[in-house]
């Protein structure tokens, strides 16, 4: 309504940030607040995105990253040397982006399992 009443995006965006931090919604009313929101964002093509929301996006796209890298790692591993153990999947899912590059850069030249996890 305040984007009817002629107020501009850079009015706005503080005012519902504020009141998103003011109010706290029960999960069960969360959905039905963002598909408002969802609808509104269509309806005006405005765009509506907290920064606590972007911080979660990005987030969610780097676990999802590294549980790829992860996951290709594995495969790549069974394929070269056979099954591995369960500590060995565990270091892997455990490990963060740089671990899982270096290892997986590692595999080329590897000739055991061991020389993968080195360096």
């Amino acid at each position: 309504m305040l984007y009817g009443y002629g107020y501009g995006h850079e009015q706005i965006q503080p005012l519902l940030r504020l009141i998103e931090w003011m109010l706290r919604l029960p999960k069960d009313l969360e959905p039905v607040y963002l598909a408002a929101v969802e609808r509104l964002e269509r309806e005006r093509k405005m765009s509506y995105v907290m920064i606590a929301e972007r911080r979660g996006i990005a987030k969610g796209l780097e676990r999802g990253q590294v549980k790829g890298q992860a996951d290709l790692l594995l495969r790549l591993l069974q394929r070269r040397f056979g099954a591995v153990g369960a500590d060995v999947v565990q270091r892997i899912r455990a490990a963060g982006m740089e671990e899982l590059e270096t290892w997986s850069l590692n595999i080329l030249d590897a000739a055991t399992l061991e020389d993968v996890f080195r360096g």
